[in-house]
């Protein structure tokens, strides 16, 4: 650890912006600038991507291309604090990020979406299913747990590493030196992959590019550290005291049996699912499975979503 965390000049948001199949536009949304990442057609049924930390939109991309192919319109948004997206200096709780999305939706056009999170990504589509009702056609919330779950959060981890990891991103001081690292970016996303040969070196190579723009790095420690935060105010106890309400939508909830992270028994969501929930359970992924099989994560989702007659 002593070898990482090399200071790096600093970068603009343009290192976020990256070529593919996909167009890049702004959004105003609450006050804020959000980019957003798009595919398939303007009049097709809106499908909102959210990535996890400490990554940015590209962590959808898979998605992003195969959900545009199949006719849908498919944004990726880069929550605030993240990317492209501004960086204001407060505003990282969930009930905010969920409220953003929100606002990015209703600022694409729409009334309401299919709303996609992976990590924290899923959390905010857990959250929006409370706090954001109206705005929600359906969830998938992938290697995420219910955020209002009064499970004891260390109940939640496997890794000892992917704890120590963790911690670091927790830690504004640290997240500074060691996000805009690529070689701590590959060796954290090597061990959250339940493969080392799934670790993508040009993926490492753009989260970190990204982390080297202000602020980055210090917005990531402050998503994280009030997502996984235990009971410590009162305020925070009545979020998770108000996200206990059951999913009004149909959702989809896609876990790994051999996640490194996260106890794929501990954050089944149950009863706060809601009346039209299903669990998918898959192998052969680790903590990110968007990212280490986007083709099958991509089917699953597409084929879940044709049997409740969500069609493009």
């Amino acid at each position: 650890m002593a070898l990482l965390g090399r200071r790096t000049a600093p970068a603009d948001f343009t290192a976020a912006l990256i070529d593919g199949p996909w167009s890049h536009r702004f959004v105003a949304a609450r006050g804020l600038r959000f980019h957003v990442a798009t595919t398939g057609p303007e009049d097709g049924r809106l499908i909102v991507l959210l990535h996890g930390l400490p990554q940015h939109w590209w962590a959808t991309r898979h998605l992003l291309v195969a959900l545009g192919v199949a006719g849908y319109r498919a944004a990726s948004v880069d929550l605030r604090g993240c990317g492209a997206s501004d960086k204001p200096p407060e505003g990282y709780s969930l009930p905010m990020l969920a409220a953003d999305v929100a606002g990015v939706i209703a600022a694409l056009g729409r009334g309401s979406a299919v709303v996609v999170g992976n990590g924290i990504g899923g959390q905010v589509a857990w959250t929006m299913a409370s706090r954001a009702p109206a705005a929600l056609e359906a969830i998938v919330a992938v290697a995420a747990y219910h955020p209002g779950s009064l499970r004891p959060k260390r109940q939640l981890l496997v890794s000892p590493r992917a704890v120590g990891q963790l911690g670091a991103l927790r830690s504004p001081r640290l997240a500074e030196r060691l996000l805009p690292d690529k070689t701590f970016m590959s060796a954290l996303l090597g061990t959250w992959m339940l493969n080392a040969d799934a670790t993508d070196a040009m993926a490492a190579h753009h989260y970190a590019e990204a982390m080297r723009v202000p602020f980055a790095p210090l917005k990531t420690a402050q998503i994280m550290r009030w997502a996984t935060r235990p009971l410590l105010s009162a305020a925070h106890a009545r979020f998770v005291h108000s996200a206990r309400v059951p999913s009004p939508v149909p959702t989809l909830q896609i876990q790994s049996d051999m996640d490194p992270v996260l106890r794929w028994q501990v954050v089944r969501a149950g009863e706060l699912g809601g009346q039209n929930y299903r669990f998918e359970l898959l192998s052969g992924v680790g903590h990110l499975p968007m990212e280490e099989d986007g083709e099958l994560v991509s089917g699953l989702i597409l084929d879940w979503l044709a049997e409740h007659h969500l069609m493009p």
